[in-house]
């Protein structure tokens, strides 16, 4: 019986230690990572105005540096049509430390009256090697496509081998445009992924150093080989759970924004 208990005990350490381990090298992994912070709010009907005017008054209170700036989107599309996104971005894992307890109070006690759904708080780490044309803090433009797809179990990196390529081809042609790849990383099913571009005007159209009869497949081949895109989208799209795929457009808001 004490061989056992302590055969168990040894089986205990060694998965603590496992745990720690890991826990450890995943710290350190992300020691430089960037997080952005994602609220969705859908106002009670009626109440648009007093919901609006509340978020514009606690954000020129609270938000009103770089430090804590927060910008805010309307949903222009799908199920959500309606709702507001807010956003707080390029953080590190120091910003989580802050005590905003003033902040929600206040957020409580004069906005939260004027909401009928909510998301709760979501933290997403921008993927820097997957995204294009963010690498830099800039004004948001006036509209955002955002992707939101979940990955199968054990395929992120099918999913992911694309969007790094995706990078490659677009600095390759000196692509103007901007695409964003996020992965989340509290608030929701971790397998969670995310990618946004933005854009001022939907004539819009974002310029290239390809020669007039080139494209980006050509690119991608290049670079990668002349099956690799083949190979690589089936890949993509089998990645992507069925029922896990939604895409939205948003209206940036600079009135329920932070002004800098």
């Amino acid at each position: 019986m004490l061989i056992k208990h302590l055969n168990f005990m040894k089986k205990s350490i060694l998965l603590t230690l496992s745990i720690l381990f890991c826990m450890s090298l995943n710290s350190q992994r992300n020691a430089n990572a960037e997080y952005w912070v994602s609220f969705t709010y859908l106002p009670k009907k009626g109440m648009v105005e007093e919901f609006e005017k509340a978020v514009a008054d606690k954000t020129a209170k609270y938000n009103a540096t770089e430090e804590d700036a927060i910008f805010a989107f309307q949903i222009m599309t799908g199920g959500g049509q309606g709702a507001y996104q807010r956003w707080v971005v390029r953080k590190d894992r120091a910003f989580f430390d802050q005590d905003n307890a003033e902040e929600l109070k206040y957020w409580n006690e004069n906005v939260d009256p004027y909401i009928a759904d909510k998301s709760g708080q979501k933290i997403w780490q921008m993927l820097k090697g997957a995204s294009h044309g963010w690498d830099e803090p800039r004004t948001p433009v006036k509209y955002y496509v955002q992707n939101t797809v979940v990955i199968k179990r054990g395929k992120n990196n099918d999913f992911l081998k694309v969007h790094r390529r995706f990078k490659e081809v677009m600095s390759k042609m000196e692509y103007t445009g901007n695409r964003g790849v996020f992965k989340l990383v509290s608030g929701g099913n971790e397998q969670t992924f995310m990618v946004i571009r933005g854009f001022d005007s939907h004539a819009e159209t974002f310029t290239t150093n390809l020669p007039e009869d080139g494209s980006w497949r050509d690119v991608y081949a290049e670079l990668f080989g002349e099956e690799a895109l083949a190979e690589d989208m089936p890949a993509l799209n089998e990645s992507i759970e069925m029922w896990g795929s939604s895409v939205v457009k948003m209206m940036y808001r600079p009135d329920l924004s932070s002004k800098l």
